[in-house]
């Protein structure tokens, strides 16, 4: 089964040359390497305004950036084979080792078959049911007697609260991606990677700009704090792994989840997985597992404290269909308000932001030929917000996505996920939790802002919220829709769901 969200289209190149252009205002000794420091997001902002293709350069390094959807189709599709993950990830390896994030070529194609299973279509019905049931426990203590920081109020229920989602969120999407993957969740594992996680935002950050131009060093408390933590979570790792492995040897049969597809090695047809393989693809996917869609959830919410009368809409809309049930699997396809609304959250804050690639054999991108040792920057952040693509691109207006605009749109002008042979591994599991967990978000509580003061987008592993918080005023819904259930479905279309 396909993501019900998403069908991709095919994509073609064109006998058209993109335009190329160098990047305006360079400086002759830093490139534009200052600009990139200044604001990474500006950066690319400007380049996909200045022409399909911005040849610049940072320091001595010479760099492409990419923001024509024909151009992105060459490097993420066309031509996957002429590129591998950019310098920053490559040298990422001290935290990530050889997982599926960091590696290319065979032993990438390898692991990426071994572990597809794990992210099928059938395994869907208990990872949803797993959502549900942890976004409830999640509910339980929101509006009821007692405060995230454990502050009694008599027991009594309150209609309104306070609270800085943002932690409780990656909680929640960190418990559900270390149930689904290795079968267990705990406290300890919970601090350890909360801790990490910290500690590997800061380092992108660190790194991400004029950081990826020089030799990779990393600041020595970044470094003392990565192998400390680094160090826990593969101990904590480890006696799981151990655990699995003692099982086979008595032959109990492998579990059928991400940690068992691994240790089976693919059974009779694959070769035995190492277990420091093993190790790395575990740290590879709780990390970015559970960081992507929290960042994806942090910023919906975000999105509908600021637009109440989008949420109201979206909230009328599930209620009438859902009755204040959480969204099954079979309701997902039909909730077309959901889709609109969580399409256009990752329209203007894809969590992963930018994909970056380095060219090892000759390459022809948008009709121009790229040198074998440049770097190619793919912003989603900039083609996202394109006038080329979007009417009033930087508004949040979920009712654009009407069928005929999905038709109309070039296949690389919204790619959240990536694309191409090597687009994210859980892309229907990741959007699929997140619909079900705004769906029961949205149609419950009403949010608005503590401070009006927009939130400003930090760059670190993902696209998150500066600080690590997000503060909202929460109230309970009524559950009973704001327009009779007869006229709920014409009147969400209207506004904003067609």
């Amino acid at each position: 089964m396909s993501c019900p969200f998403h069908r991709p289209a095919p994509s073609c190149a064109s006998s058209t040359p993109v335009s190329l252009a160098r990047y305006p205002q360079e400086s002759w000794l830093l490139g534009s390497a200052t600009a990139v420091a200044r604001n990474g997001l500006e950066f690319f902002e400007r380049c996909e305004q200045t022409a399909g293709i911005v040849r610049t350069r940072f320091l001595v390094k010479r760099v492409y950036v990419v923001t024509d959807p024909t151009a992105i189709a060459d490097v993420l599709v066309n031509h996957p084979k002429s590129f591998v993950k950019p310098y920053l990830l490559r040298r990422m390896k001290v935290l990530f080792g050889n997982g599926l994030l960091t590696s290319s070529g065979e032993h990438w194609a390898n692991y990426r078959h071994l572990v597809q299973p794990a992210f099928g279509a059938e395994c869907m019905p208990a990872f949803l049911r797993l959502v549900r049931e942890s976004t409830e426990e999640m509910l339980s203590s929101w509006c009821e007697g007692e405060r995230r920081d454990g502050e009694s109020h008599d027991g009594e229920g309150r209609d309104e609260d306070v609270r800085d989602v943002y932690p409780e969120i990656v909680d929640l999407c960190m418990k559900n991606v270390a149930q689904t993957m290795f079968g267990v969740y705990d406290e300890e594992m919970g601090s350890i990677v909360r801790a990490l996680a910290a500690t590997c935002h800061d380092l992108t950050h660190a790194v991400l700009n004029v950081g990826q131009l020089l030799p990779f060093h990393l600041p020595r408390q970044l470094k003392r704090r990565l192998k400390t933590e680094l160090g826990a979570l593969n101990h904590y790792l480890g006696r799981l792994i151990d655990q699995r492995i003692n099982d086979l040897r008595r032959n109990e049969p492998p579990r059928r989840d991400f940690l068992g597809l691994l240790l089976s090695g693919g059974g009779e047809h694959g070769p035995p997985v190492s277990r420091q393989a093993v190790l790395d693809e575990s740290v590879t996917m709780l990390l970015a597992g559970h960081e992507t869609t929290a960042s994806a959830l942090a910023w919906s919410l975000y999105l509908l404290a600021r637009h109440p009368k989008h949420a109201d809409a979206l909230a009328d809309d599930l209620a009438s269909r859902l009755q204040g049930e959480a969204p099954s699997m079979s309701d997902l396809e039909d909730l077309t308000s959901l889709r609109a609304t969580l399409d256009e959250t990752l329209r203007l804050y894809p969590p992963t932001h930018r994909i970056g690639r380095t060219v090892v054999s000759p390459v022809v991108v948008g009709g121009h030929k790229i040198p074998v040792g440049a770097d190619v920057l793919v912003p989603q952040w900039a083609v996202h917000r394109s006038a080329r693509w979007y009417d009033r691109p930087l508004d949040f207006l979920p009712e654009r996505w009407t069928p005929a605009f999905r038709r109309s749109l070039p296949k690389f002008a919204y790619f959240p996920f990536s694309g191409g042979p090597r687009i994210c591994v859980g892309t229907q599991l990741a959007y699929s939790e997140v619909a079900v967990i705004l769906g029961m978000l949205a149609q419950r509580f009403r949010y608005s802002l503590c401070d009006e003061t927009p939130l400003v987008p930090y760059e670190g592993l993902t696209l998150l919220p500066a600080g690590g918080h997000l503060r909202l005023k929460i109230k309970r819904r009524s559950m009973i829709p704001a327009v009779p259930n007869s006229t709920v479905s014409s009147h969400a279309a209207q506004l904003v769901y067609s």
